[in-house]
C-alpha cells in the first residue's frame, strides 16, 4: 500500500444477546462455562459497571440503536403489536448502522438486532444494505413456535393451536441435536458465512448479530446442559423484596413472563427443584450462546479480518434468577439493569477492565469515535474510548435507568441513579398512555440502597438517620441529571 493511501476502516461486529445478566466467567461467576466470551474480554476492554437505560427488550434496544434516552424515544415498553415507531417518530433520525452504511460500509442485521416490536426491520432500508436476513437451520425438522425441537411438546402444541385453544410450551428444553437445529446455532451459521462473503469485499461493513438465548424459554442443545451438576447450582441468596420497600412482590409483575410457561406454578413461589433446573436452563444458554461466539471469533481469524475488526458484545439488559424473588427482568434494581459490555479494537491498545460508571447510550458514539466516524448530534450518550484508552478515569456522574411496571394501568415511572456506591430510586405519577407522555411532580415513592454495606439491595435506606445526607446528595443529583423532570417537592 502506498504510504499516502487512505487506510480502510475497521469493520465492526456487532453482538447483541438477550437477557444476559453479566454471569460470565470474565465477570467473575467462576462456575460459569464462558471460554470464548472470556477469551474476547482478556483481549479487549471489559466494562464492569455498564447500565441498560430500560431493563426491557425494545425500549432497551432502541435506545442503544437511535442514541437516545427512553424519555425521548418514548419507548418504555414492548408493544402488544409490532408497529414501527422508529420510523413513524423519528422519520429522519439516523441510527446507528445508518450512521455507518452512510459512511461507505455495508450494513446488515441477523435475528433480533432491533425489537421487531419496534421497528420493520424487513424495510428499514435506511439502516441496512444489506436487508434483514433469514438464517439457515441444520436439515430436518424446524422448530414450534418459542423455539422448541422436542417431539412431544411439539405435538402438544400443534394439538392446543387444532383446538384453538391457548398454547405454552415449559420453560425449558435441552434435546440432544446440533447447535444450529435451534435458531440461535442457525443465526450464528449464516453470521460466519456473512463474515467470508464480506472479507472477500473492499468496502468496511457493520454485521449486527442478535442472539436470543438465554430469553425464555431456556432452550440450549444438551452438551450445554452436561456441562453443568444440577445440585451444585447457587440459588439467590436473597429472595425477598427489600425491607422498606414500597411495593410488594406483585409490583414487578410477580414474574409474569415465566409463570406463562405450561410447567411454572401460576402463583406462589418458584419450589427449589424448579429453581435449580431454571437456573441450570439459564446457565446452559449462557455456555450455548457462548459457543456461538466463539464461531464468530474463529471465522473473524479464518477470514483474515480479525484484525481489522472492532467487536461489541453487550446484553441488552440484566435478568433476575430469584434475586428478590423475581425472574424476570423490568425492574429498577441491580440484577435487571446491569448487563455486559465487552468491546475490542484492533490496534489493542484499549485498557482490560473499565470500572467507571458507562451507559449503554454511550455505545454509539464509541463505535463512531473507534472508527472515525462522526457522531450525529441528536446523539445522548459519550464516547467510551477516553475510558477505554486510560485517558480518563470518569465519565458519568451516574448510570440513568428507567422504567414503569405497566404505566399504562398504574400510572407510575420510576428513574434509578446508579452511582459507584448508591442506587437511589424515584418513582413518580405519569400518564403513558398517548405517544405525548406527561410526567408529574408527584413523587409517589423512593428508595436508597448502599452498595458498600448492602450489596444484595436487602434494606431501603430512606428512612434511615444516618443516610439522610445521602439521600439529599442523590436528589440533587437527579434534579441535576433529569432536568427535563418537573421538579418535585422535596
Amino acid at each position: 500500500m502506498a504510504a499516502d493511501a487512505p487506510k480502510r476502516k475497521p469493520n465492526v461486529l456487532f453482538i447483541a444477546i438477550d437477557d444476559l445478566k453479566p454471569l460470565l466467567g470474565c465477570y467473575g461467576a467462576s462456575w460459569i462455562k464462558s471460554p470464548n466470551i472470556d477469551r474476547l474480554a482478556a483481549r479487549g476492554a471489559l466494562f464492569t459497571a455498564s447500565y441498560c437505560q430500560v431493563s426491557f427488550c425494545a425500549p432497551s434496544r432502541m435506545s442503544v440503536l437511535t442514541g437516545l434516552r427512553p424519555d425521548s424515544t418514548r419507548v418504555f415498553f414492548n408493544p402488544a403489536q409490532p408497529q414501527d415507531l422508529l420510523r413513524t417518530r423519528f422519520p429522519d433520525l439516523v441510527t446507528l448502522p445508518q450512521q455507518f452504511r452512510n459512511h461507505g460500509y455495508i450494513t446488515h442485521p441477523l435475528h433480533k438486532v432491533f425489537d421487531g416490536r419496534t421497528v420493520d426491520a424487513g424495510h428499514d432500508r435506511a439502516s441496512w444494505s444489506v436487508p434483514y436476513g433469514p438464517w439457515e437451520m441444520a436439515p430436518g425438522e424446524k422448530p414450534a413456535p418459542g423455539g422448541y425441537q422436542d417431539p412431544a411438546t411439539k405435538s402438544r402444541l400443534a394439538e392446543l393451536a387444532a383446538q384453538g385453544k391457548p398454547a405454552s410450551g415449559p420453560a425449558t428444553e435441552g434435546c440432544d441435536i446440533a447447535d444450529n437445529a435451534y435458531h440461535d446455532g442457525g443465526v450464528a451459521f449464516t453470521a460466519a458465512k456473512r463474515i467470508r462473503e464480506f472479507a472477500q469485499q473492499t468496502q468496511p461493513y457493520f454485521l449486527a448479530v442478535g442472539f436470543v438465548k438465554p430469553h425464555l424459554p431456556f432452550i440450549a442443545p444438551k452438551k450445554y446442559w452436561d456441562l453443568y451438576d444440577r445440585a451444585k447450582l447457587p440459588l439467590a441468596s436473597f429472595q425477598t423484596m427489600p425491607v422498606g420497600s414500597p411495593h410488594d412482590p406483585a409490583f414487578y409483575s410477580n414474574s409474569g413472563e415465566l409463570r406463562a410457561y405450561s410447567d411454572v406454578p401460576k402463583t406462589g413461589a418458584i419450589p427449589e427443584p424448579l429453581q435449580r433446573e431454571l437456573i441450570h436452563g439459564y446457565a446452559a444458554c449462557v455456555s450455548y450462546i457462548d459457543a456461538q461466539v466463539g464461531l464468530l471469533m474463529k471465522t473473524l481469524e479464518e477470514a483474515g479480518v480479525a484484525k481489522q475488526t472492532i467487536v461489541c458484545l453487550w446484553g441488552d439488559h440484566g435478568w433476575h434468577l430469584g434475586e428478590h424473588g423475581h425472574w424476570g427482568k423490568v425492574t429498577n434494581y441491580e440484577d435487571a439493569t446491569r448487563a455486559p459490555l465487552i468491546i475490542t479494537t484492533p490496534d489493542q491498545k484499549q485498557v482490560p477492565r473499565v470500572t467507571s460508571l458507562v451507559e449503554f447510550l454511550d455505545i454509539y458514539p464509541t463505535l463512531c469515535d473507534l472508527a472515525g466516524l462522526p457522531v450525529p448530534r441528536h446523539v445522548e450518550g459519550k464516547s467510551l474510548v477516553p475510558l477505554m484508552r486510560g485517558e480518563k478515569d470518569k465519565l458519568h456522574e451516574a448510570a440513568i435507568s428507567q422504567m414503569s411496571p405497566g404505566a399504562a394501568k398504574n400510572g407510575l415511572m420510576g428513574w434509578t441513579l446508579r452511582t459507584p456506591r448508591y442506587r437511589y430510586i424515584e418513582w413518580r405519577r405519569a400518564d403513558l398512555s398517548s405517544d405525548t407522555p406527561r410526567i408529574t411532580d408527584q413523587v409517589e415513592s423512593i428508595e436508597l440502597y448502599d452498595y458498600e454495606t448492602d450489596p444484595l439491595e436487602r434494606e431501603n435506606l430512606v428512612s434511615k438517620p444516618d443516610h439522610l445526607a445521602a439521600l439529599k446528595e442523590q436528589q440533587s443529583l437527579f434534579n441535576k441529571l433529569l432536568p427535563h423532570l418537573p421538579k418535585a417537592a422535596r
